[in-house]
């Protein structure tokens, strides 16, 4: 991707006087935005029920390790692009040897950003957790080898754990399902055909669920359940995957196809509350 910004120290001064790479939560300003390249590829703005914002993913391996970070209960914040503090990088670039990086064609070192910095969902003080996520040919840059040297380093000085994760270590069928259940989620102005109708689909669902018999597959379920609310095919499914978002209707992630499963290999927990739309808190 080729980078919009002009990188000057009055550039970098002006982002962090408007707050980028502070905050927490819905406050927090990523460091540098999709909107920053004149090449997204596969960049793209993710809305999350658990930030309550659209986040800034720069790579396909980004999103994919996002979606496994939101998906977990141990951590109650992400953020992303964050930027580390150009002083400790500088001189932890001098102690380790290593030249610190610039931005091409200026003399300006860079603000180097770890790709997320998370908060582990603890009692008491805040405890974070840095991750980078790559495909393995990027890690092995030479570049890319000095800057995750020089994170590392840096973040092991401010006593925070850091891991490198590859794209191909990524468990890729938990993925795409936890995709197709965050894709469920009722979208920011989407229209309903009623107020609260995918709420009410699914705490009607969670109440048939606990009568249905168990050797029927997900699908039969949810076509039973569609004849029997009269509602358009698919609207079952939908409710069933607001569930599984909701841990009401918990599935095996590592299935290929959770919509073939049959009812006994999914673990119910009870009745369905109130469901959010993405993107609010």
């Amino acid at each position: 991707m080729t980078g919009r910004i002009k990188w000057t120290e009055k550039k970098i001064e002006n982002m962090v006087a408007s707050g980028h790479g502070r905050g927490v939560g819905a406050e927090y300003i990523p460091w540098i935005h999709v909107r920053d390249f004149s090449s997204r590829g596969t960049s793209r703005r993710a809305p999350s029920h658990k930030t309550g914002r659209k986040h800034q993913l720069l790579s396909d391996v980004e999103f994919d390790l996002f979606l496994l970070l939101e998906w977990s209960r141990d951590f109650s914040d992400i953020r992303e692009q964050y930027p580390l503090d150009r002083d400790l990088t500088q001189d932890v670039a001098r102690t380790l040897g290593i030249k610190h990086p610039c931005y091409p064609s200026t003399h300006v070192p860079t603000v180097m950003t770890v790709d997320f910095l998370c908060t582990r969902a603890t009692t008491g003080d805040d405890e974070f957790v840095a991750f980078n996520a790559k495909r393995k040919e990027e890690a092995e840059d030479e570049d890319s080898l000095v800057k995750l040297e020089i994170q590392r380093a840096s973040l092991e000085l401010l006593g925070i754990p850091h891991h490198l994760v590859y794209h191909s270590d990524l468990p890729a069928q938990k993925v795409r399902n936890i995709e197709k259940i965050r894709d469920s989620l009722v979208k920011d102005g989407e229209i309903e055909p009623r107020p609260g109708y995918w709420a009410s689909m699914s705490t009607w669902m969670s109440q048939m669920l606990s009568s249905a018999r168990s050797d029927l597959t997900l699908v039969e379920f949810c076509a039973q359940f569609d004849s029997a609310n009269s509602a358009p095919p698919g609207t079952g499914l939908r409710a069933a995957r607001l569930l599984m978002f909701e841990r009401v209707l918990i599935p095996d992630l590592s299935l290929p196809n959770l919509e073939d499963a049959p009812l006994k290999s999914f673990s119910f927990t009870g009745s369905s509350g109130q469901l959010r739309a993405m993107g609010s808190m």
